[in-house]
């Protein structure tokens, strides 16, 4: 076992030198690797105990029982940044170490031990507080676990909502990731705590001792866990993709990182007068599936081409710039007594808009009220 376990360490090792050194969505793919390294750390002390090297080079016992605590939010700063529209952390977010530094300040008087005692608390844990505590603490592992899958699931959740309306390859291909990764986590939370459930005799030697059960099946699952995020993962290269324009990105650095196209100004201008007379003769928005290469098809010009039109002569991407058309389409019609009759839903799907959840996300973010409220307001000034 002891094997499996360095061979999954050095597999998180290389995921996580990748992801650091991959340019694009740099924070999230930080947050990535700093949770693959801890996963690595935590099956390169397993190997440290099956071998019995715990034994003959005792100082390091039990410096990596605090760091479950980091998985939790590890994968939910990784979710968060990698959905919010701003990859950003923030000084609050410090507080989610907490637990881990609480756990590693409770086990200091363990740490501070002579090597001799390490060895025989490993073997009897209940000789002392902070080792005989670990029954109590270990559960309380899987509870931080399941709290923080809770809030990463609730973040996908959102940020499913808020891309509904895109068609976008990279949003669907992330997506898909994220969902993919919920599993993962999902299997693992499960699995631990079913051995631990089937392990409770011995609860107060886990983590301590090397032969257990619970602990050879619990790092076995994180190592499967390690793989499965290096398979897909690097598979998918697309999920750190990013279509919008860099945050501080200008208009004149936009320009130079399009310079080499070979579109002028002049044509650039050119085809942002056809694109708009397109949108507003045909309104292509209605259609909820338009993607960019649709839209960039009908004006018969690259996607590339297209893209470096929105955001150098309109400071838009594609969906800011199909959503806006949306938006106002729906508030003519919701001012327009020929629709009086229609529910506001309605509106918004034959305006193009294929989810309410997005429809009144959008619409509330660009108009700063609700479509209802829109449509009520209107009401009361007529």
């Amino acid at each position: 076992m002891g094997a499996v376990f360095l061979i999954g360490a050095a597999q998180g090792l290389f995921l996580a030198v990748v992801l650091v050194s991959r340019p694009r969505n740099a924070l999230p793919n930080r947050l990535l690797a700093a949770l693959v390294l801890v996963f690595s750390v935590d099956l390169a002390m397993a190997v440290y105990h099956t071998s019995g090297m715990s034994t003959r080079y005792p100082v390091l016992i039990g410096t990596d029982m605090p760091i479950s605590f980091l998985y939790g939010p590890l994968l939910y700063l990784y979710v968060r940044t990698l959905t919010s529209e701003s990859h950003a952390l923030h000084r609050s977010d410090a507080f989610h170490l907490v637990p881990f530094v609480a756990h590693a300040v409770f086990l200091l008087p363990f740490f501070l031990r002579p090597n001799a005692e390490k060895v025989m608390l490993m073997a009897d844990p209940s000789q002392s507080f902070s080792t005989g505590a670990l029954g109590v603490i270990n559960p309380l592992k899987l509870v931080h676990g399941f709290v923080y899958l809770g809030l990463m699931s609730r973040l996908i959740r959102q940020h499913r909502h808020r891309v509904a309306d895109t068609s976008s390859p990279v949003e669907q291909a992330r997506l898909k990731w994220l969902r993919t990764l919920t599993i993962g986590v999902v299997a693992m939370l499960v699995s631990a705590t079913v051995i631990y459930a089937f392990s409770a005799s011995r609860a107060a030697s886990l983590g301590m001792d090397p032969d257990a059960w619970y602990d050879d099946l619990t790092l076995l699952c994180v190592t499967v866990f390690v793989y499965a995020l290096g398979y897909f993962g690097l598979r998918q290269p697309e999920i750190t993709a990013h279509e919008e324009p860099t945050p501080g990105q200008t208009a004149e650095t936009q320009r130079e990182a399009y310079a080499r196209s070979g579109m002028s100004p002049d044509e650039a201008e050119r085809q942002r007068v056809r694109l708009i007379e397109l949108m507003e003769t045909e309104h292509l928005y209605r259609q909820g599936d338009l993607t960019v290469q649709d839209l960039a098809a009908a004006l018969d010009i690259s996607p590339h081409n297209l893209t470096e039109v929105l955001s150098t002569q309109l400071n838009q991407s594609f969906y800011e710039f199909v959503n806006g058309y949306r938006v106002r389409d729906v508030q003519r019609r919701l001012t327009d007594p020929d629709y009086a009759h229609w529910t506001v839903l309605a509106i918004g799907m034959e305006s193009g808009f294929k989810a309410k959840s997005s429809f009144n996300a959008v619409f509330k973010r660009s108009a700063g009220m609700t479509p209802s409220q829109y449509r009520e307001r209107h009401r009361e000034a007529v």
